[in-house]
Formats: structure tokens, sequence, C-alpha cells
């Protein structure tokens, strides 16, 4: 699949939060904030647009919406649960 600018977008904003995390992450967990804006590009790509999973960076593992849709929570191959909120 060649992914279309809003989700190559998306795919440009998780590997910045994939450079990230490690940075604050604490207990395996992490917290990283995007803007609302490039927190809905990313939201799009994963729930909104049928994008195929292994379009995503290898790094992550599952991802989901959390119950209270406020964030989007990312499972990736180091254990660590990345949670992404808009901020």
């Amino acid at each position: 699949m060649d992914p279309g600018l809003h989700v190559k977008q998306a795919i440009n904003h998780l590997n910045k939060v994939l450079a990230y995390y490690p940075y604050v992450a604490d207990g395996g967990e992490a917290t990283v904030a995007l803007t609302p804006e490039d927190w809905g590009v990313v939201a799009d790509a994963f729930f909104h647009m049928d994008t195929p999973p292994e379009v995503f960076p290898d790094a992550i593992e599952s991802y989901r919406m959390s119950d209270d849709r406020s964030e989007i929570q990312l499972q990736v191959q180091d254990g660590t649960l990345v949670r992404i909120q808009a901020g």
C-alpha cells in the first residue's frame, strides 16, 4: 500500500513519538502529548482510514483508543505502554 499524505504525516508523528518516549518513560509507561491537530491525524490513520497495521512503524506491536477516547495507547516492542494525548 502506498499511503496517502494524511497517513504519511501520521507515520511522521508516530516516529517522533517513538523517538521521544524513552526520555519520559517511567515504570513501563510513557505519556507523550501531540497538538490536537496532530493527535487527530494519528487517530484518523489508526481508526478512521482503514490503514493496514503493517504501514505503521515496526516498533508498534498494538494500538487502541482508550475507553474514554482521551488517548491513543501504543504497546511497543520493548514492553512500554505509550499514551499519546492531545495537549
